[in-house]
């Protein structure tokens, strides 16, 4: 699902314009955002179900399928971490648009803690770590789940069968 920032940034075309998701909240789904915080821009993708948040620097990605091949890889680590499978070269990608307002604003509350730690970072000379606020954003209760962090709802997710 892409914001209007994402879409304008990297005019990856909308597939099916105006459809209606028929199933929020899919573990399969990621929501993208661009955010420019200072001279610089950063792609978030949060996992529609669990909310996992991975921030990556824009620099250099300005075309969806280019995005993609940093995406991708970046979603089947994520999946590994957890005990389950995901093949980045064997994927089929649609891109529509936002429309679940509490992902929408988790996202929002986690471009937040962004700025946050960017201006933190900033006031200390230091470069912002994205390790660490990745970290923060995955421990973080969210109450769009029901005040559980994303770090937990993967880990209890069940590990794909043997």
């Amino acid at each position: 699902h892409a914001s209007k920032a994402f879409d304008k940034r990297f005019k990856c075309a909308v597939s099916g314009s105006g459809q209606v998701v028929l199933q929020a909240g899919r573990l399969d789904a990621w929501s993208g955002h661009v955010v420019r915080i200072g001279y610089s821009s950063y792609v978030a993708l949060m996992n529609d179900a669990t909310l996992y948040c991975h921030i990556i620097p824009a620099k250099g990605l300005t075309r969806f399928p280019v995005l993609l091949k940093v995406i991708l890889p970046l979603i089947s680590d994520v999946w590994a971490k957890h005990g389950r499978t995901f093949d980045p070269d064997n994927q089929s990608v649609i891109v529509l648009p936002r429309t679940n307002r509490a992902l929408i604003g988790s996202m929002n509350d986690a471009m937040r803690i962004l700025r946050y730690y960017h201006e933190d970072a900033k006031d200390a000379g230091s470069e912002l770590d994205l390790g660490r606020v990745m970290g923060s954003l995955n421990m973080m209760p969210y109450k769009a789940l029901g005040f559980d962090s994303p770090g937990e709802r993967m880990r209890k997710l069940p590990a794909d069968p043997g």
